[in-house]
Order: C-alpha cells, then sequence, then structure tokens
C-alpha cells in the first residue's frame, strides 16, 4: 500500500521501502509467459522495413556532412530530414500519428535545442557523450510535464537533475577514484543537498554543488521539502548501488532492492522536480515507471555488465531464466505503467501508449542485440513481433553508433563557445 502524505510528512523518504514492496509484490505476481503483442511481422514485411531504414541512414550520412550541415542549421524544420524520420517512424515501427505528433512536436525540439546550448556553456569539459546522458534524462521530465498538462520546458530544476547525472556517474565509475573517496564524495554531497555550506574538493563537486543551487533557486526548501525529500531518495540510491560494481556478496533479493531503489527514486525524483508536489498514488506511479526503465537498462547493457562484474538482476542469468525474466519485465511494465493513469488532469492515453511503444521495442530489440543469452526457441518466437529482421539489428548496431547521436556530435563539435554564447543571447529571458 502507499504511504499517505500525512504518513510522509512524519517519515522522511531517505527510504523508499513501501515502494520497493508494492513493485516487489507486483514483479511476485508477474507472469513469465510470453506476453501478447499487438502484431506479428512476416519475413517480406520485415524487408519492406529494413529497405526505409537503409533509406534513413542514407539520408542521414549526408546530413552529416559539414556543408550540408551548416544549411541545416539555416533551414525550418518542414525543409530538413523531420518529415523524413517521421514515414520513417510509420513505415518502420508503426508509431501512430497521434504519437509522431509528440516526438515532433515544437516544443520538445525547441527544448533539447536550448538544453544543448545551455548544457555546453555550463559544462565546456563535458564530453558529447556526457551531454546526450543528460539529453536523455531531459527527455524523460519533458514527458512527466506533458503527462501533467504542465509547459515543456527547460526550468532550472530541469537542467540541474540532468546534468547532476553526467557529473557524478563519471566521479562514482572512474576507476582512478577509490572507493573511500567515493564514499566521502558521497557524504559531501547528501551534506550539500540537506542544505549545509559545503567545501567543494573537486572542480566536479563545485559544479554539482552549483546544480543543487538551481534547486534552491526554485524550490523553497520549507515549501517544497518533498523536493528535497525525493532528491535524498536518489542519492542513497545512488551511494546503495555503488554495491553492484562488485561481484558476490549479494544475495539476489538485495540486488533486486537496490536496482529497485535506483530506479524508482530517479523517476520519482523527476516528478518532484517538474511538479513541485505529489499525490500519494502520483508517486507511487512515478517510482513504478521508474524501476521499469531501470530493468529496461538492464536488459540492454546485459552482455556489457557481464564483462563489468556489475550485478544487476539479469546479469547473471541465461538460456530459459533470461527468456523469463524479459518476459516478466513486458508483464510488469504494462502493468506498472498503468498506475500513471492517476496522472488525471489531461488525457494521457496517447502519451502512455507511445511510452509502451518504445520501451517494448527497445526491449524486443534488446534480445535480438543480445541473443547469445537467450534460448533459441524464445529469440526466434519473440522475433516474430519485431519489425526488423534480428540479423539486420546487430548488423546496425556493429556497425556504428547510432546515427542520431553521430549526427548530435557533428552539432557538439560546431557549438564554439561564440556560438553558445550568441544561441543563448537569444533565448527569451
Amino acid at each position: 500500500m502507499c504511504l499517505t502524505n500525512f504518513m510522509l510528512k512524519l517519515k522522511t523518504m531517505n527510504t523508499v521501502e513501501p515502494y520497493i514492496a508494492h513493485f516487489t509484490n507486483l514483479w511476485e505476481k508477474s507472469p513469465t509467459h510470453l506476453p501478447v503483442f499487438n502484431r506479428v511481422y512476416s519475413k517480406t514485411e520485415k524487408q519492406e522495413r529494413e529497405h526505409y531504414f537503409e533509406e534513413l541512414q542514407v539520408k542521414m550520412e549526408s546530413l552529416q556532412k559539414q556543408s550540408n550541415l551548416r544549411k541545416l542549421r539555416k533551414s525550418k524544420p518542414e525543409n530538413t530530414f523531420f518529415p523524413v524520420f517521421k514515414t520513417f517512424m510509420q513505415n518502420v515501427f508503426d508509431f501512430e500519428e497521434e504519437q509522431l505528433k509528440i516526438i515532433l512536436s515544437d516544443d520538445f525540439r525547441n527544448v533539447s535545442k536550448d538544453f544543448f546550448y545551455q548544457a555546453r556553456a555550463f559544462g565546456p569539459d563535458l564530453s558529447p557523450e556526457n551531454i546526450y546522458q543528460a539529453l536523455r534524462n531531459v527527455w524523460i521530465m519533458n514527458g512527466l510535464q506533458l503527462m501533467m498538462h504542465l509547459p515543456v520546458e527547460i526550468t532550472p530544476s530541469v537542467f540541474a537533475y540532468s546534468m547532476i547525472y553526467p557529473y557524478s556517474d563519471n566521479l562514482l565509475d572512474d576507476p582512478l577514484v577509490t572507493d573511500t573517496e567515493k564514499l566521502e564524495f558521497s557524504e559531501r554531497f547528501n551534506r550539500r543537498l540537506h542544505g549545509e555550506n559545503v567545501m567543494a574538493a573537486s572542480l566536479t563537486e563545485s559544479q554539482l554543488f552549483k546544480l543543487v543551487g538551481m534547486f534552491e533557486q526554485q524550490y523553497n526548501r520549507h515549501e517544497f521539502s518533498d523536493v528535497y525529500e525525493g532528491l535524498y531518495a536518489i542519492q542513497k540510491a545512488q551511494t546503495d548501488s555503488m554495491k553492484l560494481l562488485k561481484s558476490g556478496n549479494l544475495s539476489a533479493a538485495q540486488i533486486q532492492q537496490i536496482c529497485f531503489e535506483k530506479g524508482g527514486a530517479s523517476v520519482l525524483a523527476d516528478g518532484f522536480l517538474v511538479a513541485g508536489n505529489l499525490t500519494c498514488e502520483q508517486q507511487q506511479a512515478l517510482f513504478g515507471y521508474g524501476i521499469y526503465l531501470q530493468m529496461l537498462d538492464d536488459i540492454q547493457d546485459a552482455n556489457e555488465d557481464r564483462e563489468a562484474t556489475t550485478n544487476t538482476m539479469c546479469s547473471y542469468i541465461e538460456g530459459r531464466k533470461m527468456d523469463e525474466f524479459v518476459n516478466r519485465t513486458i508483464n510488469f511494465g504494462r502493468v506498472a505503467l498503468d498506475e500513471l493513469k492517476c496522472f488525471e488532469e489531461t488525457d494521457n492515453n496517447v502519451f502512455l501508449s507511445l511510452m509502451n511503444r518504445s520501451i517494448e521495442t527497445m526491449a524486443i530489440e534488446s534480445v535480438g542485440v543480445n541473443n547469445s543469452l537467450f534460448s533459441v526457441e524464445y529469440t526466434n518466437e519473440i522475433e516474430k513481433y519485431s519489425p526488423l529482421h534480428f540479423a539486420f539489428i546487430r548488423q546496425k548496431k556493429s556497425q556504428s553508433k547510432s546515427q542520431r547521436f553521430s549526427l548530435f556530435r557533428k552539432y557538439f563539435d560546431q557549438a564554439t563557445p561564440e556560438r553558445i554564447k550568441s544561441a543563448l543571447a537569444q533565448q527569451p529571458a
């Protein structure tokens, strides 16, 4: 059961046990059989979609040429690759018109551009991979803004929370930083989150402390205490997740607890920073959404996690156990996403269907990419529901990084300090 708002005032969220208990129960009840999907794709249909995919790739490669990129920057959206991309998403992945209106809306495009220039100005030391990672969290928060019927924009908190990830992850994932140093950093960061005036021990900490100041700029600590409780919860979860970086000494139940806590607390904090206040039901629903995204990430990164000896719920299982894990994840996710209907400010059925379609497409694709971890029978069965042959997907993955990121990097390289300053000056105050 979800905690009442009254109890939340009495008991801070430095533990999210009630939410973990709720979704652990849901996970245990989730069936392990193959979910029912909307359609099966024939061999001919897959080949047609792969042809569209190849066409888009050629156009994207053309856009990446420096001369064409300069023209692209000056073009109106309707004269760029957006119409082609829309056709691609419809013809390859069967996204609906109403869903694509969300993905390709002016609000989403403009917000991404604004964040990019703000991020480059704030963190000139960050790599394009870092900023792209931050941008992915911006998109999650923008989606929550849309679902809550709020303006889709880069608020101080949207910017700060998204930028925290690359800075903190870089430090916590750095093999040259000792475990003791990481724990000391975590302790100092926790104190700063609680409003203390803490001396930064490095440039990374200095940047992180500035980002905390942006939260304080938007949300008064006394009026929006839940915002900060959400931040404390994710900071605790990030600290606990350091235990996953070493193999052994953790039971399956402990690994699940940490993974649920990390994923759920992250999106719960997103929600507080977007809305300021959330009802009890909304908090629980966002926590479940975060768990679902975390589990999808773990499935996608299963091979890499094994090589790095990182503990996740699926990093040390294979064959039919892995088959069942993906099935259970999708069945779990469908129920978890259904809880998001508690956001009644707007009709969000289209948005929820977009999220579900996107996540399940990525889950099926992950089976194809990590096919060696699954049984042959399962891989063949679930491939029927993929719009592309798994061999084609693996071929594209092995050829290069995603075309979207390659184009993003071109923008990154051309974003000189002068251009960044000019772009920021043109933005409304």
